[in-house]
């Protein structure tokens, strides 16, 4: 139940409606991000690409539709999943419950990513030789911010220290974690390596194909639906890259991590699951108050 928390470019941010599902950090930031979610689109798309004044006039229309339609089609399936998940919490949880979890939720962002699409392909097809210009740099800037912080950091990271970092977040659902789950969590890091590493150079390559594809349309100007099919065709890869070595690494990652999260919540107390069940209804909760908060909206 965890993404990575830092926008990878454009991309990242028109699934930002969907985030919610595994990034929130608490019940009152779902509800107020989500509100301002348009808002946060245009603001983050402006800054990695300078919009034109027209250009911001067409964000602002398919952001707030895009908006709607996910609010008015989608929250309510969100919120049935983690019901769902939440009753399966009475019984043993295995790797591949844990997994399939994972897999419901990576179809409901490629959705939003088949949605989005067309979106995406109108500004596009609007952007410039600068304006794609300009991207490259700010997000060849993001990926040399992060590979200096991880120069810097993991060095000097110690096993105890990424135990402690595992343990924070699992702390999240929990409540806070026993020794057993500790000694889990320590067991499970000292086996496999710092992933750090490998997301940030994922986070690269997803950048530069997408990169790579807003250039395409840039240079050969298709018309909007050719547009769109290449773009449905980068987010249907995201999940499932067609290189195999990265196919791999990406499908061991989420391996040893469902493994790790069934045996926490295998060995949680009570109380414990207690705690996990109130949080994922809150979730659920709140992306039902989400769905009705604005009943009369047009999906777009």
């Amino acid at each position: 139940m965890r993404a990575d928390s830092k926008s990878f470019g454009v991309l990242r941010v028109w699934l930002l409606v969907a985030a919610a599902v595994v990034l929130s950090a608490c019940s009152t930031g779902v509800r107020l991000g989500y509100e301002y979610a348009d808002t946060l689109l245009l603001y983050t798309i402006d800054g990695y690409v300078g919009l034109t004044p027209e250009q911001e006039q067409l964000v602002k229309e398919r952001s707030a539709a895009l908006v709607a339609w996910h609010r008015s089609t989608q929250l309510r399936d969100y919120a049935e999943l983690l019901e769902t998940t939440r009753r399966k919490l009475a019984e043993s949880v295995s790797a591949t419950d844990v997994l399939e979890f994972n897999r419901a939720v990576n179809v409901r962002l490629a959705g939003l990513g088949e949605r989005a699409a067309p979106d995406l392909a109108q500004l596009a097809l609007t952007l410039t030789p600068e304006q794609l210009a300009r991207l490259e740099r700010k997000l060849a800037s993001d990926t040399s911010k992060a590979r200096r912080e991880l120069v810097q950091f993991a060095g000097k990271e110690s096993l105890d220290e990424r135990v402690k970092k595992y343990a924070e977040r699992a702390d999240f659902w929990f409540g806070s974690v026993s020794r057993e789950q500790l000694e889990l969590i320590r067991s499970a890091v000292a086996q496999r390596p710092n992933n750090a590493a490998w997301w940030i150079e994922e986070r690269e390559r997803r950048q530069l194909e997408l990169l790579s594809v807003l250039q395409r349309i840039q240079r050969e100007r298709p018309d909007e639906a050719v547009a769109t099919a290449w773009l449905r065709d980068y987010f249907k890869q995201l999940q499932n890259p067609p290189d195999s070595e990265r196919r791999r690494s990406m499908e061991q990652f989420r391996a040893s991590n469902a493994q790790l999260v069934a045996e926490l919540i295998n060995a949680a107390a009570p109380d414990q699951r207690a705690a996990l069940s109130r949080r994922l209804a809150g979730f659920a909760d709140d992306f039902l108050a989400l769905a009705v908060s604005r009943a009369g909206e047009a999906p777009g």
